[in-house]
């Protein structure tokens, strides 16, 4: 997985709810998570105290928990990164966007197969139609910031609205 990648979806994301970015140790705790490590390790890497790093964490968690809809703990967090297609696989397209090798967009059979953490989702629909539009916003997002990137690599409009999947009419008013 291509992590950085993933922490600048998931910083994107925070930044569309909240109006804020990611700060560096939240950032470090996240890739923690992702990585497998402990408190004691992400403190050690970031030169901070075993506390702040878990106060951080918590903080992050909760947050994160609050705009996906779902209960996250640093147990689940990497399982949930993948299940709702913020992960980078080389091998397989888990949704309908694929920039590089980052894969965006969420698919619902994976999710009701790879979710066995998730009860609370699914037992609130409406927090999960929420986290889908959330997702989706995201999503579509993302598209239109890809747009100026690829006119700079001189494709057409057309190649464009192809490869991200986007009305031909929004790539064009992206465009101008």
């Amino acid at each position: 997985m291509d992590w950085q990648a993933v922490l600048n979806s998931i910083d994107d994301l925070v930044f569309q709810q909240t109006g804020k970015h990611l700060d560096s140790l939240q950032m470090e705790i996240l890739k923690g998570y992702l990585n497998g490590q402990k408190y004691e390790e992400i403190a050690e890497t970031y030169k901070c105290s075993t506390g702040n790093a878990k106060d951080k964490g918590y903080e992050i968690l909760q947050l994160l928990s609050d705009i996906l809809g779902e209960n996250l703990n640093k147990y689940n967090f990497r399982a949930v990164v993948e299940r709702l297609g913020f992960a980078n696989s080389q091998d397989r397209i888990i949704g309908k966007l694929q920039i590089g090798n980052l894969h965006i967009s969420p698919n619902p059979e994976t999710a009701k197969l790879e979710n066995r953490d998730a009860t609370n989702t699914q037992s609130n629909p409406e927090k999960t139609r929420d986290t889908n539009a959330t997702v989706e916003n995201v999503l579509h997002a993302t598209k239109l910031n890809t747009v100026s990137k690829l006119t700079k690599l001189r494709l057409t409009a057309e190649q464009i609205a192809e490869a991200v999947d986007l009305p031909l009419h929004e790539v064009l008013e992206e465009m101008k």
